[in-house]
């Protein structure tokens, strides 16, 4: 008896019924605006040689190169971006204080991954330096921010949409780096004393991206290996939610 009513018993979605609402229609939205054979043929992009080969050793140069890489894979064509670096790092003072910017009581703060900047002459993408030494989360940011230049640089929609800019990198296969970078804890050590720093990066939480991964898996009938690169609860998200959309699939 035990054994039947675990077999019937529903799986559950690991976000709400409303969530799943809008984040259907945003990726459908997304299917019609890239055509279905471009959106069908859109694989998952991992953290592997096969996508990303180099030997990164936290450069300017990595992002150099993940930029030209990120557009190639996100079929951005015809296009000059340039690319520029911002600090946001804690620094120690000659006294031996340290500033943070912009800090909080609890000697925590977030701050810009990334930004995106279009002008009547150039496209310029920033870059936070502390992202030169996490390959993982510099392709999360830039994969984002050239999501801008594929909705708003294309004119696919008027108003910034940051939660469809983040649908629209993990639509192009950038999920895993989304994900696994959602949220980062840090300490530092200088000679006049210590800190800790927690930053969230992107804007959607983890359930929601992991329900838009096995979306879009189930949809294109992906083969990819994700408990091999999501972090543990991501990838219990992800499965949560993949088992939910198989079993509507066979009602």
């Amino acid at each position: 008896m035990t054994n039947n009513n675990v077999r019937n018993k529903k799986k559950k979605l690991p976000i709400t019924k409303e969530d799943k609402v809008w984040v259907d229609e945003d990726l459908n939205w997304l299917r019609t605006e890239f055509g279905e054979e471009h959106f069908m043929e859109i694989r998952t992009v991992t953290p592997t040689k096969d996508f990303y080969d180099r030997t990164f050793d936290g450069t300017e140069k990595d992002a150099e190169f993940i930029l030209k890489r990120t557009m190639e894979l996100m079929n951005i064509r015809d296009t000059e971006i340039k690319l520029e670096f911002f600090s946001d790092q804690p620094v120690e003072m000659a006294d031996g204080t340290i500033l943070t910017t912009p800090a909080d009581i609890d000697g925590s703060w977030d701050s810009a991954s990334g930004t995106y900047q279009q002008t009547e002459n150039e496209t310029i993408i920033s870059i936070e330096r502390g992202q030169l030494k996490n390959p993982i989360s510099l392709i999360a940011t830039i994969s984002h921010e050239l999501s801008h230049q594929i909705l708003l640089g294309e004119n696919r929609i008027e108003e910034n949409d940051e939660f469809l800019t983040d649908f629209t990198a993990i639509t192009y296969g950038f999920g895993i780096f989304i994900g696994n970078s959602r949220f980062s804890f840090s300490s530092f050590n200088t000679n006049g004393g210590f800190g800790w720093q927690s930053s969230s990066q992107g804007y959607l939480p983890e359930q929601i991206i992991a329900y838009t991964m096995a979306w879009l898996s189930k949809e294109r009938s992906e083969k990819t290996n994700y408990s091999q690169y999501l972090n543990k609860s991501m990838n219990k998200y992800f499965e949560q939610s993949f088992e939910y959309l198989t079993e509507q699939k066979t009602e």
